[in-house]
């Protein structure tokens, strides 16, 4: 199996980015959110953990 082909576009205003996998866009908003690369990454086969904590905890840095 061959590695896919990514590509990240932007533009010079920084307005708009469009995340392809081989040439097929994968997902494209003013910002990707962390939704976004948590999704592609999946599609990628990566297992993915998302796990909420409180912001004290992070500010702590209990994570």
């Amino acid at each position: 199996m061959s590695k896919p082909q990514i590509k990240l576009i932007t533009c010079n205003s920084g307005d708009w980015e469009v995340l392809k996998i081989d040439g097929e866009i994968f997902a494209e908003n003013h910002r990707l959110s962390s939704y976004d690369w948590v999704r592609f990454l999946d599609k990628l086969g990566y297992k993915i953990e998302e796990i909420e904590i409180s912001d004290e905890d992070m500010e702590m840095g209990n994570y």
